[in-house]
C-alpha cells in the first residue's frame, strides 16, 4: 500500500457532538448560515482542489461473466440466483434471500445485505457451489432497526456498510474465520446528522484510502436541506472536513435529492469524477468538491420523468449518453430511456422500452449489452438488449419464475 494520501483536509474529532444547524429552505434545497454543510456551486469552474485522491475510484465492473440475481414478489419466498451472461441461463433459488436484499461482491465473496426490518449480512462463497460462508446480525446502540443499506469494498479488502437509521458506517472483515469476529469497528457520521440523530447514509464509493458516502439528511422522511457526499479518511476512520474555515462539518453538496447510484464519468481518465443519479445525473468532481448537471432534471421532465422517478442508470459504451430506468406513469410502472450527456444526442430522453414493472436497481451495461429486469408478475424476466444492433438478444427475455428484484455483475 502507498503512504498516506496527500489529503488537503484533516479528520474531524467530532464524535461527541453534531454541528450547529440553522434554518433551511426545504423547497429549494438551499441553506442558511450555520447549516454546517457546504453550499457548493452548481458548476465545477476553476474551483481549487480540496482533496487529493491516491487512486482511481472503484466504480465497479464494465464486463462480467455472471450476474447475481435476487428474485422477490413479496409472496413467494425471495431467492438468490445467478445469470450466466454468455450462455444466457438463469439458475434460480441457490440460497434464500429476503424481501429487501442489497448485493455486493469482492473476489469470491458475494454479500447479501438484508435491509429494513432484517438487519443481517450473509456472505456467500462463490469459489465452490455458492455455499453460505456465514452470517452476522447488524446492530447499533443508536437504533433498534439500523437498516444497513449496502456494502462497498476498499483496496484493503475490508467491507464498509452504511447504516440508514444510525450515524455510522460499519467496517467488516469477512476473511475472519468466525462471523462473530467480522465486525471491526465503525466510522462516526454524527457530525453530519440532523435532528433525528442520523444523516441517513446510503450509497458509497471507495477511491483509494478515501471513502465517499451519500447522505440524505431526512427527518420523518422529509429533507431538512439537501443531500451530500461525505468524504472519509479510511486510515483515520474519521470523516473529513472539506472546508476547515467554515463552521461545522463540510461535505460535497449535491444539486438533487437522494443519491441512488454512482458511475464512472468516462470524460475523466483519472477516475476521480463520478456521475451521480439524483433527480437528474450530476457530474461530481470529487477532488474539487463540486457538482454540475450532466443531465438536468428539466431535460428528464420533457419525458415525464420528475423528482424521485429515476431509479437506476448506466453509461453507454461510447460515454456520450446514459440509459435510465425510471417510473413511467404510476409506480411500479417503469421504462428504460436513453439521453445524452451535456446536451449530446439524444438531447431529450428517448423511451427504448416501456411497459416494465419496477423492482429495485436492475440496469447494467456490460460489454455493449444492456441488462435490465422486468418484475411483471405475469411474465417476470431479465431482458438483454444489444446496443450496437438495437435489438433484444432473447426475444422473450430470460424468464424467472419469481420476479427479478435486484442484480449486480460479479468479478
Amino acid at each position: 500500500m502507498t503512504s498516506r494520501p496527500a489529503l488537503l483536509t484533516t479528520a474531524l474529532a467530532l464524535a461527541a457532538c453534531n454541528p450547529g444547524k440553522g434554518d433551511s429552505d426545504t423547497d429549494t434545497g438551499t441553506e442558511t448560515e450555520g447549516q454546517g454543510t457546504t453550499d457548493m456551486s452548481p458548476t465545477t469552474g476553476d474551483a481549487p482542489v480540496v482533496l487529493e485522491l491516491d487512486a482511481p475510484c472503484d466504480f465497479g465492473l464494465e464486463h462480467a461473466d455472471e450476474l447475481a440475481l435476487v428474485t422477490n414478489d413479496f409472496v413467494a419466498a425471495p431467492g438468490l440466483g445467478r445469470v450466466a451472461t454468455g450462455d444466457m441461463v438463469v439458475t434460480p433459488d441457490i440460497l434464500p434471500a429476503s424481501t429487501d436484499t442489497a448485493l455486493g461482491a469482492h473476489a469470491d465473496w458475494l454479500v447479501m445485505v438484508h435491509r429494513f426490518g432484517q438487519n443481517r449480512i450473509d456472505v456467500v462463497d462463490r469459489a465452490g457451489e455458492w455455499l453460505l460462508r456465514g452470517s452476522v446480525d447488524v446492530t447499533h446502540a443508536a437504533s433498534a432497526d439500523p437498516n444497513p443499506q449496502g456494502v462497498t469494498f476498499a483496496g484493503d479488502g475490508l467491507a464498509y456498510v452504511p447504516l440508514f437509521t444510525a450515524p455510522a458506517v460499519q467496517i467488516y472483515d469477512f476473511s475472519a474465520a468466525e462471523s462473530a469476529a467480522w465486525l471491526q469497528g465503525e466510522i462516526d457520521l454524527s457530525p453530519f446528522a440532523d435532528d433525528d440523530g442520523s444523516p441517513e447514509a446510503g450509497v458509497a464509493l471507495a477511491c483509494g484510502r478515501v471513502l465517499f458516502v451519500g447522505i440524505q439528511r431526512l427527518v420523518d422522511f422529509v429533507p431538512v436541506d439537501r443531500s451530500f457526499l461525505v468524504a472519509i479518511d479510511l486510515d483515520a476512520r474519521a470523516v473529513l472536513d472539506l472546508d476547515a474555515e467554515a463552521e461545522g462539518a463540510q461535505a460535497i453538496g449535491l444539486l438533487g435529492p437522494y443519491p441512488k447510484q454512482l458511475r464512472r464519468d468516462p470524460a475523466d481518465a483519472a477516475g476521480h469524477t463520478a456521475l451521480v443519479l439524483t433527480s437528474g445525473v450530476e457530474r461530481v468532481d470529487l477532488t474539487r468538491g463540486t457538482s454540475e448537471w450532466a443531465v438536468a432534471p428539466e431535460v428528464l421532465a420533457a419525458a415525464g420523468i420528475d423528482g424521485f422517478d429515476p431509479q437506476a442508470f448506466a453509461v453507454a459504451p461510447d460515454g456520450a449518453s446514459v440509459f435510465i430506468t425510471a417510473t413511467d406513469g404510476e409506480f411500479p410502472g417503469a421504462a428504460v430511456f436513453q439521453v445524452g450527456l451535456d446536451g449530446a444526442e439524444p438531447a431529450e430522453p428517448v423511451k427504448l422500452f416501456g411497459g416494465l414493472t419496477s423492482g429495485d436497481r436492475m440496469l447494467e451495461q456490460l460489454g455493449g449489452k444492456l441488462w435490465f429486469g422486468d418484475a411483471d408478475p405475469a411474465g417476470p424476466r431479465v431482458r438483454v438488449w444489444d446496443i450496437a444492433t438495437g435489438s433484444e438478444l432473447v426475444s422473450e427475455g430470460l424468464e424467472t419464475a419469481v420476479p427479478p428484484w435486484a442484480f449486480i455483475p460479479l468479478p
